[in-house]
């Protein structure tokens, strides 16, 4: 088993990004006197944007929790590519297993599901489940070649919109 894409981390990367609140504040650096001032304007309540609400909800955590244990799997993979120890399987194959239970604890529990797409986020989440299963031991051991089909079918799965 050696991929050596880091699989979330442009998954990571936009996570940061909507979670810091990336966003442009404009701010007034001169001050008016009192009479030349324009009155105040009431601000029209914006819809929550669906994405944001996902993230604030129990399933987006849950989602945000398996988007880091993704990342750690890849980042494992890549070091054991890189230096095929013993302990460095092993890592990956400990990693493997947390992503794995991750998915599964999201798949039983409908409340952690999404709202929008929840067929897709399924399949996203059984792919990554049978690409877990590879890398354990045992009957379902992947070839390096099947590795590679089981990580990159689960990362084109990860292109879902969720809310």
């Amino acid at each position: 088993m050696k991929p050596t894409r880091i699989a979330g981390a442009l998954t990571a990367l936009a996570a940061v990004a909507v979670l810091s609140g990336c966003g442009l504040t404009h701010h007034a650096t001169t001050a008016r006197p009192a009479s030349t001032r324009p009155a105040p304007r009431t601000l029209a309540v914006q819809p929550v944007d669906p994405g944001l609400a996902w993230l604030d909800s129990a399933g987006g955590q849950a989602q945000v929790t398996f988007n880091q244990d993704v990342d750690t799997l890849a980042g494992a993979l890549v070091i054991e590519n890189q230096a095929t120890t013993t302990a460095n399987h092993l890592t990956f194959e400990a990693d493997a297993r947390t992503v794995r239970a991750e998915a599964r604890t999201i798949l039983a529990d409908p409340a952690l599901l999404p709202a929008v797409h929840r067929a897709a986020y399924q399949t996203m989440l059984n792919d990554f489940i049978t690409m877990a299963n590879m890398l354990q031991p045992g009957p379902d051991y992947g070839t390096t070649a099947q590795d590679y089909t089981a990580w990159y079918t689960a990362l084109r799965a990860t292109n879902v919109t969720v809310s």
